[in-house]
């Protein structure tokens, strides 16, 4: 049944559903040719969360979870019955469960994280070492003037310049209004006198300039007028990150999972283009060119949504609930790339 692929059957023909306790394959329900057994109904409620599964311990519940499946099933035979496991966006959506199923068994399975070898997270390691390792830095601002009593009205009004983190009020002065007022260079201007974060071992700016905006203690703190090939400047700390050194031991995981990523992307990339050269594949550029794409506001429509969303079912359904769910299971979300569920034209009796 088509209709009842996508949305993880809770019976089948045929065949036995592997569970705990008791006989998995005696019946409990049949809906036609259609039967639900003990394990279906063991392995559906068994699936959901400890605290919804504490809700069907009892008989009373076990019917009313089972009834909710019998629901899904007449409902789903009577949407084939109109033709509709036959409608292409079903059978789109049947095919993206049935390519999430075989990837997950058949291609995700068979590759692990643990399995990037040693030598690799080594080599990345030792390839970006700004990624685990990194210099105490700070962050500052400057006034740069020409000559030295410019240098000190700006140096002592920087210094009156309150330290606190509270946003200013407007009328309040700050170091910015500073760099406005007497800065030489319009450039710094533009920036407000901020020199970005930086080390000790910058070639950005002048040594002196450096080393004096690591000797301020505090956020907020400003150095005497310093002697520069351009004039003086006035150096103001704005803020400080610290360095850290992170060991291969520390971080050898996350380096894995991030070459792991790329494997399998790359290992997906090989195994498609191996299927297209054993499929007859042709391709019409020329028709191509000729699919026209409305790009207005709401052309998909009052359904429409992105790729992928939560599938809609009847009206007073939750969305992404599939009818006959039993309360509590968990909403159906087509695999990515699946377009939203348009209204179904009505089938004939």
């Amino acid at each position: 049944m088509v209709a009842v692929a996508f949305a993880l059957p809770a019976c089948k023909k045929k065949g036995k559903s592997k569970s705990g306790g008791g006989d998995p394959s005696q019946v409990v329900a049949k809906v036609d040719d259609a039967v639900i057994t003990v394990g279906d109904v063991q392995e559906r409620i068994n699936k959901q969360s400890p605290f919804v599964r504490a809700r069907y311990t009892t008989n009373e519940k076990k019917k009313e979870f089972l009834d909710s499946l019998i629901r899904f099933e007449v409902m789903a035979n009577e949407a084939e019955r109109r033709g509709y496991d036959k409608d292409p966006e079903v059978l789109r959506v049947m095919k993206q469960q049935m390519i999430s199923k075989f990837l997950q068994k058949d291609f995700e399975s068979k590759l692990k994280v643990e399995d990037v070898p040693d030598a690799d997270v080594e080599k990345y390691y030792k390839e970006h070492p700004a990624e685990f390792n990194q210099k105490d830095e700070v962050r500052a601002s400057e006034v740069t003037v020409k000559d030295k009593a410019k240098a000190d009205k700006a140096y002592a009004e920087a210094k009156a310049l309150p330290k606190t983190a509270v946003v200013p009020t407007p009328d309040q002065k700050q170091f910015k209004d500073i760099v406005n007022k007497y800065s030489d260079d319009e450039d710094a201007k533009q920036r407000a006198g901020d020199l970005g974060f930086f080390d000790k071992e910058t070639t950005r700016y002048p040594k002196a300039v450096v080393e004096a905006a690591f000797k301020l203690a505090e956020v907020g703190d400003v150095a005497q007028p310093i002697k520069t090939d351009k004039g003086w400047s006035v150096v103001r700390l704005t803020q400080k990150r610290p360095g850290f050194n992170r060991p291969l031991a520390e971080v050898k995981r996350q380096i894995q999972q991030r070459l792991f990523r790329d494997t399998r992307t790359k290992a997906m990339d090989n195994f498609v283009a191996d299927l297209k050269k054993k499929s007859t594949i042709e391709v019409n550029d020329a028709n191509l060119a000729k699919v026209v794409i409305d790009t207005g506001a709401g052309a998909g429509g009052p359904m429409s949504g992105p790729p992928g969303g939560p599938m809609m079912g009847p009206p007073g359904m939750s969305p992404g609930m599939a009818p006959g769910m039993a309360p509590g299971m968990a909403p159906m979300h087509p695999p990515p790339g699946t377009p939203a569920m348009p209204p179904a034209p009505q089938g004939k009796q």
